[in-house]
């Protein structure tokens, strides 16, 4: 190994350290190798051979300078928290009646207005067993749904088969528990109606036999899903089971933008600043406006400037000139 690719690998063990992170929690975080191969990266017994040659290390300093170049630039980032926005606090009383009550509750929304930061903030916040919370994928059966809430529940569940699976699932919930489950219009989008049924039926039956406090959180998608169309009396026993039922606002008031221009240490935003945010969180949602002011406190940060109103304006007028170019031929 040369001297520049040992200091990568020295540059990672001292990430893993400084956040303490296990082998498991940074191999997870970096999505490329297993905890056993960081463990033998860390002892220095990686790629030996058993003649005593070790092999390439090439694709793993890859590997560490990809996660690197992505980390450094999260480093940049102000540590703002998760924003005490409308949407936040509605999120977190939707997610306590639901625990405290034992009931369903339905949360809608558009994208990129602070839904799944929320949501993921609550299981943080209750967690030690206590909350689940699960994200649904594209193209998801029923077998699969399973599986990944068993998951949930870690080396607890030893199960294999799906009805094994699911009889574990109905041993860890509880009353006193709350599954989340966001995204799930997902189920309706992508997968075909046979298994969209299957998929409600089995969170239904979750419901019904454990007692759990259910939410589940999708776009407007969900909405006409569960309580219109051709889904309408498919979905209708447990969308009936619904206490809680709550459509968040398209556009955010402005005093979440301006509880956002506090946390990053800004004057509130005023005339022509203030028009241009209210329109980009009208059509891209309060996640891009944090994204860009993001940017701006990092580059702002590089050049040892204070955060500004200007400095950002130009870093929105930057990535809409790239979104502009037009190729020549």
């Amino acid at each position: 190994m040369s001297e520049e690719d040992g200091e990568e690998v020295f540059w990672l063990y001292s990430y893993a350290q400084e956040y303490h992170l296990k082998e498991a929690d940074l191999a997870a975080k970096m999505g490329a190798y297993d905890k056993n191969t960081l463990y033998q990266l860390f002892r220095g017994s990686y790629g030996v051979t058993s003649g005593g040659k070790p092999a390439s290390w090439a694709n793993v300093v890859k590997a560490i300078r990809s996660f690197k170049a992505v980390e450094l630039e999260e480093m940049k980032k102000k540590r703002i928290g998760i924003i005490e926005t409308e949407v936040k606090k509605t999120v977190f009383s939707a997610c306590t009646a639901a625990l405290n009550d034992g009931m369903p509750a339905f949360i809608y929304g558009v994208s990129q207005i602070g839904k799944t930061t929320a949501l993921m903030e609550f299981q943080r916040l209750n967690n030690h067993g206590k909350t689940v919370y699960l994200r649904m994928g594209s193209g998801w059966t029923r077998p699969r749904l399973v599986r990944e809430l068993a998951l949930k529940f870690g080396n607890g569940v030893k199960a294999t088969k799906c009805w094994a699976l699911e009889d574990a699932i109905f041993g860890s919930l509880t009353r006193y528990n709350l599954l989340i489950i966001d995204e799930f219009h997902l189920a309706l989008e992508t997968s075909t109606d046979a298994s969209a049924k299957a998929m409600m039926e089995f969170v239904r039956e979750v419901y019904d036999r454990t007692g759990c406090g259910l939410v589940m959180s999708s776009t407007k998608v969900g909405l006409a899903g569960l309580e219109g169309g051709k889904n309408q009396l498919l979905f209708d026993q447990l969308r009936r089971r619904g206490v809680v039922r709550v459509v968040l606002p398209d556009v955010p008031p402005v005093r979440d933008i301006n509880t956002i221009a506090r946390s990053f240490d800004l004057p509130l935003p005023a005339g022509e600043v203030l028009a241009g945010i209210k329109q980009l969180v009208k059509t891209r949602g309060l996640g891009v406006f944090i994204k860009y002011l993001q940017k701006s406190y990092a580059v702002c940060r590089k050049a040892k400037t204070e955060l500004s109103w200007d400095a950002y304006r130009k870093v929105v007028n930057g990535y809409l000139a790239l979104g502009a170019m037009k190729s020549e031929y």
